[in-house]
């Protein structure tokens, strides 16, 4: 009996949607555009266009710029400007009045009874029923000896067969809440006029009641507002000065809209040639045309803008005009000249096959912090950083050959109160790469690469050991491959047979483990493949995207471990001088193994007592405001 109410009330619940597509059909069928005409009145053409743009299915994206333009086009059809801004001028701002008040906001929540105590929130679309229907069938065997007078019945034995066993069927109709808890829908008991568990948070401000019929639970929550007066066209105002911040906003923009609003003004000269000038509610400089008549006979005039709505127009000083006149032939000055006809040698040009260009840019950024009496601590401190970069390309055109050059120093220290001179950065690079053009997209390709410092550094606090110095550590890489071009701005070079030394000529001062280098050796020589990637990316107005990605593998020990050296560069143009520099830099080698630490800062060792080390990412940033040139 239960499962058949059930199903009746899937049955009748479903009858509303139905009912409710077809009128939305019966709607979608009405709404209808009419046939373009060929010939438009302003009132036709402005239905159509309102048609449009009540048609949600016509618009992919509701802010489309097309969309926006039709519908300043309507607004401006229904009503001149002009009146709105006589509307804004005289409407009255001091009659809004809000006031503080308490507002309800409800929201009606559907809920679906399993039981008479227990519901779940229908807001989420089950793949099937709730419940599970279990059918038990009853078997009971009944005594036909304690029936009398049967052996006067006819046909007894197979009276008593067909009565000696009874069997009944049970129907019963459990919740699924195995199926509700795959599906995170909670089950809620009313029990004692509370709901277990609740739905609402303990601390909430909100409060909740059933709707007489149960079948929809309605939360609310009181919240205090600025509410406008009733003769006011405004409801909820979001503070009591926003009728005076509306007003001055108001203001402002129609002041502006007066100002950039222009008019242009065309002007012609006989022969049909016009030119521009524009009519703006500013003065502006006065521009100078020539007057020209039939007989193109010129003068000069200048033409100002004084205002929006008048034209200033100046002739030019000193004007004199003097008209051709027709003489007798025989008045005519002749004078007989005999023109030089000698020819010149000409000398053929010489074609350079081969061209080099050069370029040298520098970045200097320099920040400063002054603290004196400060509460909450901190100490002064200046930082500079100076990136200098310079290129030299040569490139023929006849043999297809380019030989690309560059080299970087990129230095960076900072002062402060306490700790003194120290460097943050330190870094001189140079690229050498020398390329034979095989197809439109690809290139022969062979690179030097090398890399170290120009000064000391120093693992500080402690400034008295020095850990690096120039060559100590120098890395350089050779290698040969093919370079491949996708597309602008974006090359892949892959040197398959790449030789790669990182060396430490001081072993004396440098500890040379520091940097991937055995224990009695100089240098560190491995035989493997490199990829570089190089692109360059504008995303948006003077933003550029500099990306560099450097990835090497030794093919004779551990390949599948591979070298990362990735560097970014983000740098956005605020002024002819000045740039926003964002730079990420990070390295990864297997070689280079740093100590291990336990939870209380102390190094951890092995049995043997030799430090544990292992190697780690490498992370540098840098973000600031720096002067540029190039030239």
């Amino acid at each position: 009996m239960r499962t058949s109410f059930l199903f009746l009330i899937i049955a009748l619940g479903s009858f509303p949607v139905f009912a409710q597509s077809s009128e939305n059909i019966a709607a979608a069928e009405n709404d209808t555009i009419p046939a373009i005409n060929v010939q438009f009145t302003p009132a036709s053409a402005s239905e159509y266009i309102y048609k449009l743009l009540q048609r949600d299915s016509l618009w992919k994206e509701p802010g489309d710029t097309i969309h926006l333009s039709l519908s300043r086009l309507l607004y401006h059809y229904s009503e001149p400007f002009d009146s709105v801004e006589k509307r804004l001028f005289e409407f009255d701002y001091e009659s809004v009045r809000p006031e503080l008040t308490e507002l309800v906001r409800r929201d009606t929540i559907p809920l679906r009874w399993l039981s008479d105590s227990v519901f779940i929130v229908d807001t989420l679309a089950l793949t099937k029923e709730p419940f599970i229907t279990k059918k038990t069938i009853v078997t009971s065997r009944v005594d036909t000896l304690s029936f009398r007078g049967l052996d006067t019945i006819p046909d007894v034995k197979s009276l008593i067969d067909s009565i000696r066993y009874s069997r009944d069927t049970i129907t019963e109709v459990f919740i699924d809440s195995h199926y509700l808890k795959s599906r995170n829908i909670a089950m809620h008991r009313v029990a004692g006029g509370e709901v277990r568990p609740p739905l609402l948070f303990p601390d909430s401000r909100k409060e909740l009641e059933f709707l007489p019929d149960s079948s929809h639970i309605v939360i609310f929550e009181r919240y205090p507002a600025y509410v406008a007066a009733e003769e006011s066209p405004f409801y909820v105002v979001p503070g009591i000065m926003m009728p005076d911040s509306l007003h001055l906003a108001v203001e402002e923009l129609l002041q502006y809209i007066h100002k950039r609003d222009s008019i242009p003004l065309y002007i012609s000269d006989p022969k049909g040639n016009s030119q521009a000038f524009w009519l703006t509610a500013e003065p502006g400089d006065l521009m100078r045309y020539w007057v020209h008549n039939h007989e193109n006979d010129s003068i000069t005039i200048w033409v100002g803008n004084p205002s929006k709505h008048e034209i200033l127009l100046v002739l030019e000083d000193d004007i004199h005009v003097e008209r051709m006149g027709k003489l007798v032939v025989d008045e005519i000055p002749i004078i007989d000249l005999e023109p030089n006809r000698s020819l010149l040698a000409l000398r053929p040009l010489e074609e350079i096959p081969g061209t080099w260009s050069y370029g040298l840019s520098s970045a200097f950024s320099l920040n400063q912090n002054y603290i004196s009496n400060w509460a909450r601590g901190g100490e002064s401190a200046l930082s500079s950083l100076l990136d200098l970069r310079g290129s030299a390309d040569y490139h023929n055109r006849r043999s297809e050959v380019k030989w690309i050059n560059n080299a970087r120093l990129r230095y960076g220290n900072i002062i402060s109160e306490e700790f003194g001179f120290r460097t943050n950065n330190d870094i001189l690079e140079l690229n050498s790469q020398y390329n034979k053009s095989i197809s439109e997209k690809f290139d022969f390709s062979s690179v030097f690469y090398g890399k170290t410092q120009i000064s000391k550094g120093y693992d500080y606090p402690n400034d008295s050991i020095p850990i690096s110095s120039f060559l100590s550590p120098g890395t350089f890489t050779i290698g040969a491959g093919f370079e491949y071009e996708p597309f602008r701005n974006t090359k892949l070079n892959f040197s398959a047979l790449s030789y790669r030394n990182t060396f430490v000529l001081d072993t004396t001062n440098i500890n040379q483990r520091a940097h991937g280098i055995e224990l009695g050796k100089r240098s560190r020589q491995e035989m493997g493949g490199q990829l570089v990637i190089n692109s360059k990316l504008t995303l948006f107005d003077d933003l550029s995207v500099n990306n560099t990605v450097r990835l090497f593998t030794n093919y004779l020990e551990k390949p599948q471990n591979v070298d990362v050296d990735w560097e970014l560069n983000l740098q956005k143009q605020i002024s002819w001088f000045f740039t926003i520099s964002v730079n990420l830099h990070v390295i990864y080698d297997e070689n280079v193994l740093f100590p291990v630490y336990d939870n209380q800062g102390e190094a951890v060792t092995f049995p043997d007592g030799s430090p544990k080390e292992e190697p780690r990412i490498q992370i540098k940033q840098f973000l600031g405001v720096t002067m540029s040139f190039s030239i």
